[in-house]
């Protein structure tokens, strides 16, 4: 049997979405008229106050899920948790309240090595994705809202390179012959929510593109952590910086 269990699940019509789940929070009497358009998402925590500290934002909670920290238009989410499911579904929120621009910006697994990477498309190796489009392997960031980043990655003299990403929801399960096979096929960092996010932001309508920190490398018989290294976390800075920037010129 095929995944999803429902053969072509994807063209039949959902029972309720964001905006009925939005709806129903107004209904509530929650005042989401100032949600902003623009939003950076982050997972780091450590991003966010530096975030908080440099640019002093006002904060702003929506719901028990979603805080949102916003700097003049553009406003900030640093998720609560990981994976594919949790980021689609802020994403989805975000989006009924008037989201329309993000940049998704994080660390990753490197099958290369350490440094920056804009993200050109994602391998499909997360379970969410399938619920809303047919099978592919690939899936891709708006070319538009990337092009941009990358222009502002230049500008700002950052060291990147353009990379595919696999994207998986086990990563105690990323094993070695996978890591052997991608990266024959030159595909430089992993993670686990980027082809949910740009399979959405398709769907909905919405431009979403990605950057990445590498944090850890995946060798093929080593793994080589440095999460609180201080390269990693100046990197991150940077390319935050970067993206708010990227949003606020546009």
């Amino acid at each position: 049997m095929g995944y999803p269990n429902f053969q072509n699940k994807h063209l039949e019509q959902a029972l309720f979405n964001p905006q009925d789940y939005v709806n129903w929070k107004k209904y509530l009497k929650k005042d989401y008229s100032k949600a902003p358009k623009k939003y950076i998402i982050i997972y780091c925590p450590k991003i966010l106050n530096y975030f908080k500290r440099k640019y002093e934002p006002e904060r702003i909670k929506f719901n028990r899920l979603i805080t949102v920290y916003q700097y003049k238009d553009v406003g900030v989410i640093c998720m609560t948790g990981i994976g594919s499911p949790h980021a689609v579904t802020i994403l989805e929120e975000l989006i009924a309240l008037g989201g329309k621009e993000f940049l998704n910006i994080g660390s990753a697994g490197g099958l290369k090595e350490f440094g920056t990477y804009l993200c050109e498309k994602s391998i499909r190796d997360e379970g969410t994705s399938s619920h809303y489009i047919s099978h592919r392997k690939f899936a891709y960031p708006d070319k538009e809202l990337t092009k941009r980043l990358e222009k502002y990655l230049l500008k700002n003299n950052i060291l990147f390179q353009k990379a595919t990403s696999w994207t998986i929801d086990a990563p105690y399960k990323e094993t070695k012959a996978e890591i052997r096979r991608y990266k024959k096929q030159n595909v430089a960092t992993v993670e686990m929510e980027s082809s949910a996010l740009f399979t959405v932001a398709q769907i909905r309508k919405v431009k979403i593109a990605s950057a990445f920190v590498v944090s850890d490398v995946l060798g093929e018989d080593k793994w080589d952590p440095q999460f609180d290294a201080k390269h990693v976390n100046q990197k991150l800075n940077q390319i935050f910086d970067v993206a708010l920037e990227c949003l606020l010129k546009k």
